[in-house]
């Protein structure tokens, strides 16, 4: 029997025995420090799941998992906990703009290799051709991985995160979550979080106009999201 979706309003609902912290980690959102600080603060009760590599039977002992699947994973669903879950959300531009040096860098990196030209298009370009072939990394991706669907408005994302996530904030409030989320751990002083797998770009990227209209186009519903979810009063991390 699979636990539930649980919403906490304080660190101090959570109980290990019970429930189970669920990162959903959306790509080139500060996710792979996040992890970091993770692991830190859980003594090793924390998992980064990779689908296809990890016990189903070994989650349902750790404090926390996380990983590039979405709300609706068959993955999660082998928990046995109730499910508090955490995500982090990043301008849908900024996203973009990381995606493609993250791709720019990488020479082996599958869609380099599918399509060898990427490696020579500015960022416009570059997001021209991924949208034409329908992929999901520049076209509301964290709106997707959220709900765990495609084809959701923005708002009706905002309203679910609202509703099924205990956090689901921008990464600029990170150093907020980590002390938030150290506190549910049990830990007095929260990890340093550092940042890593940082890309580094050929050359600086500056958008045209026109390039940046298309990207916010592409990503019009994951806009609305992050504009929501960066709202004063949204949670309780206020700068």
């Amino acid at each position: 029997m699979s636990g539930s979706p649980i919403k906490l309003s304080s660190p101090d609902q959570f109980d290990p025995k019970t429930m189970q912290l669920v990162f959903v980690h959306i790509p080139k959102s500060g996710g792979t420090s996040f992890h970091a600080a993770l692991e830190d603060m859980s003594g090793g009760g924390y998992l980064p799941l990779v689908p296809g590599q990890n016990d189903p039977e070994d989650i349902n002992t750790l404090w926390g998992i996380g990983g590039h699947f979405n709300y609706e994973s068959p993955l999660v669903q082998f928990t046995k906990k109730d499910r508090v879950y955490v995500t982090l959300l990043r301008d849908p531009v900024e996203r973009f703009v990381s995606f493609y040096h993250h791709v720019q860098a990488r020479p082996y990196h599958h869609l380099a290799k599918a399509d060898p030209e990427l490696l020579e298009m500015g960022p416009g370009d570059f997001a021209r051709r991924l949208a034409a072939i329908g992929n999901r990394e520049v076209s509301n991706l964290q709106c997707k991985m959220i709900t765990g669907r495609g084809g959701i408005t923005g708002v009706k994302a905002a309203n679910h995160a609202r509703a099924q996530f205990t956090i689901c904030a921008p990464l600029t409030k990170q150093p907020q979550i980590v002390a938030w989320l150290a506190r549910a751990a049990g830990v007095e002083e929260p990890p340093e979080v550092q940042r890593l797998n940082t890309s580094k770009a050929k050359a600086p990227v500056d958008l045209s106009d026109a390039d940046r209209a298309f990207v916010e186009g592409l990503n019009a519903d994951d806009m609305v999201l992050f504009e929501r979810a960066s709202a004063k009063g949204w949670d309780s991390f206020e700068d």
